[in-house]
């Protein structure tokens, strides 16, 4: 053979070695993972706020939470790791599923890229559009949604040991009264849209679920859902409502991992997995900018490389993605069986609006506005315009989802140096062509601003408003609104004696709206105000700026 044959049978052999060589390194822990991009590269990516685990250094807090901007944070470790390994930095901004599915469909540009449990719905609202061409990788991490029950319950209910527990028997015995459960809102979380789309698909005789199904599998949904006590928009948020009050509820669905996590925290709580199935979060990392796809590819070949998918599982309690990795001790390697979701856009929105008009607890809402002096012409504005959105004028898709509904009982006030009735009513109709609904919106744009600021008054109205009329069945609450520092009427020492005399027991959370100076202000009234909110079970949510009052008040709506 010539010097030449030679030299093409030792290059390819090399050629091969060398190839054989990257494959084992990258399929074995401890490989040198994919190559460092020369130059550094961003990616600001649209993230789930359950993802804090493994994005932040020490996760992100409620208050950081409780506003009306997407959240930043710290980057974790494995995200430094992740840019000084590749130089791929991961910038993400924590914002609800479909809001991003809103904001992307809206603005291509405003992410990079998108890391949510699932890419499902902003892939079928892009395609509904005409325009999707996202990259998606393979699962990054996995988990079920399952459902958490207290072990006594568990054992009444005969769901211990390998008791097959379909989703029919959990319906049952939620309709019969026998289990009472937390879920997202699946306006606003994967995790309950996955809870609803999963029970819906498995009633249906030939899945996935389409839009004529809905209506057929509607009572057997119905059932399931009468034993819903509660809502949260974050996995995180109900995993902590469930924590500081685990005697008010028999169960909970959220993400296996949740779950794990809240075993931990709450004494003898069983996880149960659906014998016929359920739906399972993936975590896909997806490309919504195309010239960013070398360092997004450079971040996903990382992300999946053995060593950091076992680093994943034991961080955040997630199946790795990549089946072959073995999952962190104390994760679940259970054979799940998976439920397909519906395949198109419509059929989801249909669930969703059917979910809310049908079967979800009716609410009943008192609102106090601040009239004060310092409320200006702008703020009244953006009050009426926040009203307005929630009577059907924001046609973005989380604003349809989260608009007033049929049935809803609303009681509006006023307070400045006092306190007083704007109006109350129950939404007889489509808000949109509801009349006496238009008139109390008319009434909330014609107000003014005076006086002072007197809002544990308005607070002690409220709740003695509700406590003389109470309405069975419905989910309560009050959402005050303030600009401002309490400068007069009973004070909080006086309200919280009444409160707990008097209103306790009614259960009703109180929601703060804090706009303006209120959001900024180091005043201890203000502190008394939230930490009074916190004590009756609801939150602070603030709107740096008065145009955001649109965005929060549809925000609360996951909460009520």
């Amino acid at each position: 053979m010539n010097r030449t044959g030679w030299t093409t049978v030792v290059a390819g052999s090399l050629g091969l070695v060398l190839l054989a060589w990257f494959l084992v390194a990258n399929a074995l822990p401890g490989g040198s993972g994919p190559d460092r991009l020369s130059d550094p590269v961003t990616l600001t990516v649209a993230a789930g706020s359950e993802l804090d685990d493994v994005l932040c250094a020490g996760g992100t807090s409620k208050a950081e939470e409780s506003t009306g901007t997407p959240v930043r944070c710290e980057p974790s470790a494995l995200v430094k790791r992740l840019r000084e390994e590749t130089n791929v930095a991961l910038e993400p901004e924590f914002i609800g599923t479909l809001e991003a599915a809103d904001a992307i469909v809206a603005d291509p540009d405003r992410y990079d890229a998108a890391w949510f449990a699932s890419d499902d719905y902003l892939r079928l609202a892009l395609a509904a559009k005409g325009t999707d061409d996202l990259t998606s990788s393979d699962p990054i991490m996995r988990s079920p949604v399952v459902l958490g029950v207290h072990h006594d319950v568990a054992t009444r209910l005969g769901w211990t040991g390998d008791a097959d527990v379909s989703w029919e028997e959990i319906a049952r015995r939620a309709g019969d009264g026998e289990l009472g459960f937390l879920m997202t809102s699946p306006a606003s979380s994967n995790s309950g849209l996955s809870t609803l789309a999963g029970v819906a698909t498995a009633f249906d005789a030939e899945p996935p679920l389409q839009s004529e199904d809905v209506g057929l599998v509607q009572d057997d949904v119905r059932q399931l859902f009468s034993g819903q006590l509660g809502r949260a928009a974050s996995s995180g948020w109900l995993s902590d409502t469930f924590r500081e009050n685990p005697t008010a509820y028999d169960a909970i669905f959220n993400y296996e991992s949740e779950l794990l996590t809240l075993a931990e925290q709450v004494e003898d709580l069983d996880i149960v997995y659906p014998s016929d199935g359920t739906t399972e979060a993936t975590y896909p990392l997806t490309l919504v900018d195309a010239e960013k796809q070398k360092a997004y590819e450079t971040a996903v070949a990382w992300l999946r490389t053995a060593e950091v998918q076992e680093e994943l599982s034991e961080k955040s309690g997630r199946r790795p993605g990549r089946t072959s990795v073995t999952p962190s001790p104390g994760v679940p390697d259970n054979d799940v069986k998976t439920l397909p979701l519906p395949d198109d856009l419509g059929t989801i929105d249909e669930l969703i609006f059917t979910y809310f008009d049908e079967f979800a607890p009716k609410t009943r809402t008192t609102y106090l506005l601040d009239t004060s002096a310092s409320m200006d012409e702008i703020k009244m504005n953006q009050l009426r315009r926040a009203f307005e959105g929630l009577a059907g004028d924001d046609t973005s898709i989380s604003g349809q989802f989260k608009r007033f509904r049929k049935g809803e009982r609303l009681s509006v006030y006023t307070y400045a140096d006092e306190t007083k009735s704007l109006g109350s009513l129950v939404v007889e109709d489509q808000p949109e062509r509801d009349q006496a609904l238009t008139r109390l919106i008319d009434r909330v744009g014609e107000l003014t601003g005076h006086g002072g600021t007197a809002y544990y008054d308005a607070i002690d109205t409220a709740y003695a408003g509700i406590l003389a009329s109470p309405d069975e069945g419905a989910t309560t609450s009050i959402l005050l609104m303030t600009d401002g520092e309490q400068n007069g009427g009973q004070s909080h020492a006086q309200l919280s004696k009444k409160y707990e005399a008097a209103y306790r027991d009614l259960g009703v959370p109180l929601y703060v709206v804090l706009v303006g100076d209120a959001a900024t202000s180091a005043d201890a009234s203000i502190e008394q105000l939230v930490g009074f909110a916190e004590h009756t079970g609801g939150r602070e949510v603030v709107a740096k700026d008065a145009a955001d009052l649109r965005t929060i008040f549809q925000e609360i709506r996951d909460y009520q």
